[in-house]
């Protein structure tokens, strides 16, 4: 998708550092910077029209506590804006995230989540206070939603919609005033289709509806958020460093289907190769030419794991649970395995090198994170 040339673009002038900010990303900004500190601050930059709807509405929903989903592609910044929606309300309170693809047993999540007491599965030595109550007065944040565990929709449905929840094992109900900001790249719309999240829970999770504009989608919002990395790393490292013009003129073909976050690791890695204060376009190109992401290939994944004997859960599970793999490289490592295996899972395993036993582990993983190709 070609873009408006590097220095054609009307707008704000990009070399100052509060023209990058919208009007209400610059009170964002003030407010988290004077609570959390200037290190801290929330930097939600760019002028785009599309962004600045998403604001705009992000300060007329945090006035109130009802529930709120956040969707956009991975990569755009959700949990930013997350965080400023609970800044900006009037309650104030903790603020807790909850990475829901990390939990996949269900006594685990549930644990996570609402707690447990003693002896009510294995590994429970002690009580166990959950993120709910740990928010209780705040707000819980639950990243990727759409992970969460079957065995936790329903509690989540009862918290919701009467606040009321049991720790599990525990004989007595508890209650959290909580308010529960929830994200997902994922539709959650087509899960619910296929019975895999449950109708009433995402209609209780959508109240309000925040949908964050891809990166590709935001104008020339690209050129202010460069130069506004740009700035915190000279303040980090001490170098200041610029996008030569050739540079930049790369960086504008670019469609970044890692959106803000890949931008950034683009920026950071250009600025660390860069021999001097000019960043070239031998510095980033093959950062971003011929990948989705500027994470390591499907094919190299599959490699390492089938060819070398890596690890399986440490090299593609572990990584994804973490944000640092996409589905569309854990569904090429697994097509790749299935095209090794004529198409049969329990002979993945071989291909894979697991053992027979963590075949169920591996159906539950691919099912759950909707990972079969």
């Amino acid at each position: 998708m070609a873009r408006v040339a590097p220095g054609n673009a009307a707008g704000p002038d990009p070399t100052t550092e509060t023209s990058r900010l919208s009007a209400p990303a610059a009170r964002i900004r003030a407010l988290s910077s004077d609570r959390l500190g200037p290190d801290r601050a929330i930097d939600i930059v760019g002028h785009s029209p599309a962004l600045l709807v998403v604001l705009t509405r992000l300060e007329k929903v945090a006035r109130y506590r009802d529930p709120v989903l956040i969707t956009g592609e991975s990569g755009v910044g959700k949990e930013q804006f997350a965080r400023a929606l609970h800044l900006l309300s009037p309650v104030g309170g903790p603020y807790v995230p909850v990475n829901c693809p990390q939990y996949q047993d269900g006594n685990i999540t549930v644990s996570e989540l609402f707690g447990h007491a003693r002896g009510s599965f294995t590994g429970a030595v002690t009580d166990h206070r959950g993120a709910f109550e740990e928010a209780d007065g705040g707000a819980i944040f639950l990243d990727e939603v759409g992970d969460l565990h079957p065995g936790a929709q329903s509690m989540l449905l009862r918290m919701l919609s009467n606040g009321e929840f049991r720790p599990l094992g525990a004989s007595q109900t508890r209650r959290a005033n909580t308010r529960v900001i929830s994200a997902t790249n994922r539709p959650l719309n087509q899960l619910v289709m296929s019975g895999d999240f449950r109708y009433d829970l995402f209609f209780r999770l959508r109240h309000f509806h925040l949908a964050i504009p891809p990166l590709r989608e935001r104008l020339d919002d690209w050129r202010l958020i460069v130069d506004h990395w740009l700035d915190r790393l000279h303040r980090q490292y001490g170098a200041r460093k610029q996008m030569s013009a050739d540079a930049l003129a790369v960086l504008a073909t670019y469609d970044w289907p890692g959106n803000v976050r890949q931008l950034i690791a683009v920026v950071t890695s250009g600025y660390a190769m860069a021999d001097t204060d000019v960043i070239g376009p031998e510095d980033l190109e093959s950062l971003i030419s011929h990948q989705d992401t500027p994470f390591e290939s499907s094919p190299g994944l599959y490699e390492r794991v089938a060819v070398e004997g890596a690890d399986f859960w440490e090299t593609v599970y572990q990584p994804f649970l973490n944000r640092q793999l996409n589905r569309a490289q854990v569904r090429s490592v697994i097509a790749a395995g299935l095209a090794a295996s004529s198409g049969s899972y329990r002979r993945l395993l071989e291909v894979l090198h697991l053992r027979g036993d963590e075949y169920q582990r591996l159906m539950d993983f691919l099912r759950h994170h909707d990972l079969k190709p």
